[in-house]
């Protein structure tokens, strides 16, 4: 075969490979220093990201950047509906373009660990779109929430008396971009961007929204 030949070859193979997109939401495990493991899940759109882990009580916003196989997942930490304690940095390589495997470090902590994630399938994740407007109720929660979403706007209350105020939109085929603010609820007032998707967990529909403003994070497991 002659050079000219194989150049279009590998042209056209290189063409048609499928572009690396880690959109969707991940899930998976990382230790603290040695111990856990520990519940991870990651929500990504194009580069925005945003994650939380229920058992380590943290609530995260970041970037991710990829060069070929490999990513760099720069990450802000605040405690559970609580404020901002410092960062992370996860440094990995993809694999199969469905898990991500790779070691982060903390500041100012200093913490360190590995980390290992999959990208949940397509029937594990409900798409986005009107299902999500419909009348909400915390579980799991300390302060129970009542969430009404409404052509895509957010209205609601807590039993503290925090108002709860916003809008929903469509990222792609997983996630929602979020939008609240939080009023009449003393320190914590302001505004709050984030992500949230729901899934079907034994046969009913839960709704989780992680956002985070300069100072604090909100987090809300609905139903």
């Amino acid at each position: 075969m002659k050079i000219s030949n194989i150049l279009k070859f590998l042209i056209i193979i290189s063409l048609s490979s499928p572009a690396l997109s880690l959109d969707g939401v991940w899930s998976g495990i990382f230790d603290i220093n040695g111990h856990g493991a520990y519940d991870f899940i990651g929500l990504i759109s194009d580069e925005n990201t945003t994650a939380y882990t229920k058992k380590a009580k943290v609530v995260y916003d970041g970037k991710i950047k990829t060069k070929d196989d490999n990513f760099t997942w720069d990450l802000i930490m605040y405690l559970k509906d609580g404020t901002n304690f410092g960062t992370a940095e996860i440094k990995g390589k993809i694999i199969n373009n469905n898990i991500m495997s790779g070691k982060w470090t903390t500041e100012p902590a200093k913490d360190y660990g590995n980390i290992y994630l999959v990208k949940l399938k397509e029937n594990e994740v409900l798409n986005t779109g009107k299902i999500i407007n419909k009348k909400w109720y915390s579980i799991d929660s300390k302060i129970k929430h009542n969430i009404f979403i409404n052509n895509y706007k957010i209205l609601g209350k807590d039993e503290n008396n925090c108002n709860y105020y916003g809008s929903i939109k469509k990222l792609n085929n997983k996630i929602y971009n979020v939008n609240i603010e939080i009023a009449s609820c003393g320190v914590s007032d302001g505004l709050y961007k984030g992500m949230a998707h729901i899934k079907k967990i034994n046969g009913e529909n839960n709704l989780t929204i992680n956002a985070t403003s300069k100072n604090f994070s909100i987090f809300l497991n609905l139903r």
